[in-house]
């Protein structure tokens, strides 16, 4: 196969490994690459690992008169629904709003308030894939373009990311929203109120959401989480950046010599290579962690919702990976036992790369007589 793909006018490498852990199929695989989404790999794997699938991200709203505190947290995963919950535990009705001073405060938080990674283009700060990160969060920071008024999920925002853009003020959407949904609440009087209402996300609800549709909000947050969770500290890019190395290295017995600046892979200062990939996701796998593999998306499902449905049989989970001149595919195929990496790099083509990826993963399926298309088309 490597034959077919030398002298390109691009980056391609790629890395095959067996469940010995041999590479049995390669290209370049040693040498840096910008892994885009790839990098959701690593975050998500060790917030699996530091924290276990059961953590619980608990948001605690103190009502105080007139004013609401929001503390603990993060809370990655808050839409309306969960706004909508927080106000029925407060009991808290029309009527609560006739002051002007009306507040929403916020304490105690465990990431810091450096909102955009240094790291980022600034130019992509107008769209909905690079909202602020902050500790508290509404609609992953998000908003419908043109400031329109209708209500959506965060499923939403993933399916039509040009139909919405960062909100500018993530503190004043939230109070916004509030005053909007206690607005509309029948809540009546005081029965019922509470003084305290808590917001649970678990992680594995965040993961799955994060590697199905590559949310870079909730990527950043558990990026920055990682500091705050072996520090007590508020988490922030740089240490988490140290402490995700560091985490690698020990889960895999060497220094992987990769290069991390973010959680999300929105960065094109994040270098790593094919090699060290598919070396982790197989080592994922050899070491009990199939229930983190399987939050990946598998064809027809997620980021590959339109992509290798053909081979639904050969039971693959892997993350997609994107960026401008970027594309990514890493996972597993359970039907053979081999985690794969595919990366290509500074493609300028008029066909997208991620067409190319596809084309090289099937030769190998083919090849290695993986369940596809001549077995079955569901």
């Amino acid at each position: 196969m490597e034959n077919k793909y030398q002298n390109l006018p691009f980056i391609l490498s790629y890395s095959f490994r067996n469940a010995s852990g041999k590479e049995i199929e390669a290209s370049r695989s040693n040498l840096p690459v910008l892994p885009a989404s790839n990098m959701k790999i690593l975050t998500g794997f060790v917030a699996f690992r530091l924290l276990r699938p059961e953590y619980q991200f608990i948001t605690k709203v103190k009502s105080d008169g007139q004013h609401l505190i929001f503390s603990g947290g993060p809370s990655p995963l808050l839409d309306f629904n969960g706004l909508r919950e927080i106000t029925k535990s407060l009991g808290l009705n029309a009527g609560d709003l006739k002051d002007n001073d009306f507040s929403v405060k916020t304490q105690n938080s465990r990431i810091d308030r450096e909102s955009i990674n240094p790291a980022w283009n600034y130019a992509d700060s107008a769209y909905s894939y690079q909202p602020k990160i902050t500790n508290f969060s509404l609609n992953e920071n998000c908003m419908p373009r043109g400031n329109s008024s209708h209500e959506f999920d965060l499923q939403d925002i993933h399916d039509s990311e040009d139909s919405f853009v960062p909100v500018r003020n993530p503190l004043s959407n939230i109070k916004a929203e509030l005053k909007n949904v206690i607005a509309e609440s029948d809540t009546n009087g005081s029965k019922g109120r509470s003084a305290v209402a808590f917001h649970v996300e678990r992680l594995d609800n965040v993961l799955e959401h994060m590697e199905t549709v590559s949310c870079n909000y909730s990527a950043e947050i558990l990026f920055k989480y990682l500091s705050y969770a072996k520090t007590n500290k508020p988490g922030s890019w740089a240490n988490s950046s140290n402490i995700l190395v560091d985490e690698l290295s020990n889960f895999l017995g060497y220094n992987p010599g990769i290069y991390v600046s973010d959680g999300s892979g929105l960065s094109r200062s994040n270098f790593l290579n094919t090699s060290f990939l598919s070396d982790l996701i197989m080592k994922i796998h050899l070491n009990d962690g199939d229930a983190f593999i399987k939050h990946f998306p598998k064809p027809g499902v997620g980021t590959l919702k339109n992509r290798l449905k053909f081979y639904q049989k050969a039971l693959i989970f892997a993350k997609t990976g994107s960026l401008t001149g970027v594309a990514a595919l890493s996972g597993y195929i359970y039907s053979i036992d081999t985690s794969f990496s595919i990366v290509v790099n500074n493609y300028l083509g008029n066909d997208k790369p991620s067409a190319l990826i596809d084309e090289i993963l099937e030769s190998f399926l083919s090849n290695n007589e993986t369940p596809g298309p001549g077995i079955s088309k569901k």
